[in-house]
């Protein structure tokens, strides 16, 4: 396992607390920011929401095959499995996340639809051209080189099958220098090497042969959690650093919380996006 690997692993780890308490995973299984409209302005529902939003982006039926890329502790790939009645195999390379994942699926009886792989989403070793659909929830910009997840989920999928990502983007067309140390510190707190740019992950999925490729900015749909994330960790962080300190905490659960309070500067300040991807296979 190489050191990118081995600090995404740890950052899972040891942040798995702070999920719970600050996010309310042990609520929606979610690690990921949501999505706010009208209908869903509270937090644990609009994190629900972006499930729905990325189902409907699949145009998921009854009795589709999903692949939940980077999984996490297997929230999404449960909601699909129960919402819309489809089979997901859950791909992600964290032991600790997939031990939680299969608990909570075995809980709601629901192993018949829903299995885990412990692979890369680069290299899931399932067969070609078998699923309906791909989906990414703010995994995809954990790989060094996004166009290997590209070719992958493109090799997985059927012809006609749908790719869907929810993640951060780089702004690669007017990024804004006075925020790099801050976008670079936010990236490292998170354990994420770089991510991909909103253009030129576009054009990489037209390489590969993605068409029908839309990106929606989605600014507006994850501001609220992103201002949640921010004031939460505006207030802990002189405890955190605190408890660092007595050695109850770690530097990477410090790291977490100054990565939490500075992605919503980014945010605001446009060096990322947060887009919401779509495209078909030819």
């Amino acid at each position: 396992m190489d050191t990118q690997q081995q600090a995404i692993l740890d950052y899972y780890r040891e942040s798995h607390i702070d999920y719970q308490m600050i996010w309310g995973t042990f609520r929606h299984l979610a690690l990921h920011y949501g999505y706010h409209d009208a209908e869903h302005r509270g937090h644990n529902a609009a994190v629900l929401n972006m499930n729905r939003q990325v189902a409907r982006r699949l145009a998921v039926q009854p009795g589709h095959r999903l692949v939940d890329a980077g999984c996490g502790i297997g929230g999404t790939s449960i909601w699909m499995a129960q919402q819309c009645g489809v089979d997901v195999t859950g791909v992600n390379i964290s032991p600790e996340q997939l031990a939680r994942a299969e608990r909570l699926t075995r809980k709601r009886g629901l192993a018949q639809q829903v299995r885990f792989v412990q692979r890369s989403y680069t290299d899931t070793g399932l067969p070609e051209g078998q699923f309906d659909g791909i989906y990414g929830m703010e995994s995809v910009s954990y790989t060094l080189d996004k166009r290997d997840f590209i070719r992958e989920a493109y090799r997985l999928l059927k012809p006609g099958g749908r790719l869907v990502i929810t993640d951060g983007f780089m702004n690669d067309t007017a990024f804004p220098e006075h925020l790099r140390e801050d976008y670079r510190r936010w990236l490292d707190g998170w354990a994420v090497d770089n991510l991909a740019g909103v253009n030129q992950f576009q054009q990489d999925l037209a390489a590969t042969g993605f068409s029908q490729i839309q990106f929606e900015d989605a600014f507006a749909r994850v501001l609220p959690s992103s201002r949640r994330m921010h004031i939460a960790a505006k207030y802990s962080y002189l405890g955190g650093k605190l408890l660092e300190k007595l050695h109850i905490r770690t530097p990477i659960q410090t790291r977490n919380i100054v990565a939490a309070k500075l992605q919503y500067p980014c945010l605001i300040g446009r060096a990322w996006v947060y887009g919401i991807v779509s495209a078909i296979k030819q």
